[in-house]
Order: C-alpha cells, then sequence, then structure tokens
C-alpha cells in the first residue's frame, strides 16, 4: 500500500514509573483510511501502524441525518464540523499487542489482541471534507470528455452532451445513443495521440464521414440508424447479422454496409423508449481533519487524520 507520512512527532512524555523512564511516542500514520459499518448507531473510521507495539488512530461518530450525508452527498465539496465530546463523538489513539484489525470492526473481537495503551482526547473539532469524481469508464478520460466539469449552466461552460440526452459525455456510458456503448466503439485514446485514432467505420465508404463510431449514430453509413438495426429489439445491435449479406466477415447489422434493413417499427412497437441503461462510478473521498485536538500525550492546533475513498455504482 503506498503510503504517505503525514504526522510525525517525537513526544517525549514523564511516565507514572517511579523510576523516571521516559516513555517515546512516535505517530507516523499514513492518510489511507478504513472503515467500520457494523453498528447500527455509529460510524468509525480508523488508521492502523503495523509495528511493534501496532498503533491506531480512531474516530468515533454517531449515525444520523447529517452524518450520513458525509459519505453520500448529493453536492460537491461538502463539508461536516461537529465537536468531540468523549462520548458518542471520540478521538483514540491506542497502541496493542498484536493487530487490532479484527478489534476494532469485528462484531467477535480478537480475544488474543489487547490494548496496551489508550488515550482519548476530550475535546475538539471534526471538519469532514467530502468531493467526488465521476467518471463513466468508457476508455476517454473525463478531462478528455469535457475540460469543463464544472456543472455550470452557462451554455459556453456547460460540460459536453453529445448525444443531447441531459447526460455529460464523462458520465454517459453511451455517448451517441445507439444502444452501443462507448467502450465497445473503440474509441481508442492514448496519451500520446488523443483520439485520433478512434475507430470510424464508414470513414471510406461513399456515404461516410468524419465522425467516429462512438459519437456517430450510423456507424456504417448505409442510411439506417445504428439503433435500428437491432432486428430481434433486445438493446443490443451486437448481436445482430445479416446472414444473407455479401460482406466478407459478416459483421453486426450495425457495421455492414451491406445490410440495410431497417427494424424501427419492430423496435418502435416493443421497445419505444428504450435505451441501455446508463451507469457510471462516482468516486467519493471524505477527508477527516481535527483541531484543537488534546490526547494527554499531544496537544496541537491541528491532525489530518486522513482520507476514507471509495466507489458508488449509479444508474
Amino acid at each position: 500500500m503506498r503510503k504517505f507520512i503525514y504526522l510525525f512527532f517525537t513526544l517525549l512524555i514523564l511516565s507514572s514509573c517511579s523510576d523516571g523512564d521516559v516513555l517515546e511516542v512516535e505517530l507516523a500514520f499514513d492518510q489511507v483510511l478504513d472503515f467500520c459499518d457494523q453498528s447500527t448507531t455509529s460510524y468509525l473510521v480508523y488508521d492502523i501502524k503495523e509495528e511493534d507495539p501496532y498503533e491506531s488512530l480512531s474516530l468515533l461518530f454517531p449515525k444520523n441525518a447529517t452524518t450520513a450525508l458525509i459519505f453520500a452527498p448529493e453536492e460537491n465539496n461538502y463539508s461536516v464540523s461537529f465537536d468531540i465530546n468523549g462520548s458518542s463523538v471520540r478521538f483514540n489513539y491506542r497502541t496493542y499487542d498484536g493487530n487490532p484489525q479484527n478489534l476494532l470492526c469485528a462484531l467477535v473481537p480478537d480475544p488474543s489482541t489487547h490494548i496496551l495503551n489508550n488515550y482519548e482526547s476530550t475535546s475538539g473539532l471534526v471538519t469532514t471534507l467530502t468531493t467526488f469524481v465521476d467518471d463513466d469508464e468508457d476508455g476517454i478520460p473525463s478531462n478528455v470528455e469535457d475540460l469543463n466539469l464544472d456543472g455550470d449552466d452557462d451554455p459556453a461552460t456547460n460540460p459536453t452532451d453529445s448525444d443531447g440526452d441531459g447526460i455529460p459525455d464523462y458520465k454517459d456510458a453511451d455517448d451517441d445513443n445507439d444502444n452501443i456503448l462507448t467502450k465497445f466503439e473503440n474509441p481508442n485514446y492514448t496519451v500520446a495521440n488523443g483520439l485520433a485514432d478512434a475507430q470510424n467505420t464508414d470513414a471510406d465508404l461513399p456515404n461516410g464521414d468524419t465522425i467516429p463510431d462512438y459519437l456517430d449514430t450510423d456507424d456504417d453509413g448505409d442510411g439506417v440508424l445504428t439503433r435500428y438495426e437491432d432486428e430481434d429489439a433486445d438493446l443490443n445491435p451486437r448481436n445482430d447479422i445479416d446472414e444473407t449479406s455479401p460482406t466478407e466477415g459478416l459483421p453486426a447489422r450495425y457495421l455492414d454496409p451491406a445490410a440495410t434493413e431497417s427494424f424501427q417499427a419492430t423496435i418502435d412497437l416493443l421497445a419505444p423508449d428504450d435505451f441501455v441503461p446508463n451507469t457510471f462510478t462516482r468516486t467519493y473521498n471524505v477527508n477527516f481533519k481535527l483541531t484543537l485536538i488534546d490526547l494527554q500525550i499531544l496537544s496541537t492546533d491541528e491532525i489530518e487524520l486522513g482520507d476514507y475513498k471509495y466507489p458508488v455504482t449509479i444508474e
């Protein structure tokens, strides 16, 4: 796991031992948080340092309407703040004699792992910032499909929507609404060449065009929309072949300029308004920042606890 050390303190504190020994505590954690959701009343995010002894930083806070939005906001850059109170909201630094992974979240805690030291902050402020990135994973990076990605309603800056279906290209798995997903129409994006090598089936045909297939509603230039070359009306033109076509290799009808039969009437009857369901991935990143923390062994103005990142499929 790639680690970024975000907090490094060497603290010398007087121990309770009568011989005056000094305890050295080194807090060095990455910013990649894990998440527990076994409880019906609370959330727990935590970070583990796998050394001897094992250490953890953990933040417990209640489940409610406000905190639920932290993990699934509708708006980007969603921020919430709440106080550490030592009861429903708790921040702890702990050491263990074994891996606490199955102690922190398990319904049945690991009996072989024990807490050696437990320091808890009695006060402080938690601030969360949730951001997300949407991507249709069609082989074209979002910043290439639209450079704005700003949600601005100004038509001059509004995200590109090639097929006008209300879904911006960077979230649209089928950019031309022909029921062939963009990733199956070979946009062939590379950093070096961009989209210059995108497949264009009808480029050299008599009725062809310069539009790449992933943006072309008539991929083979035969005058029949790709969507209407779906003989069995199952929303998948890729599996429809004209067995009588003289075209070598017998490609699917939508790529066969010799297959010119339209099944619009059948489609209008069986699936008049149906298109392939659109799904895209929204990757959330929740950042947790703690301020004015008092851990007995540490008083500091700010701790970057870290980030919890997770993907969600949206249809």
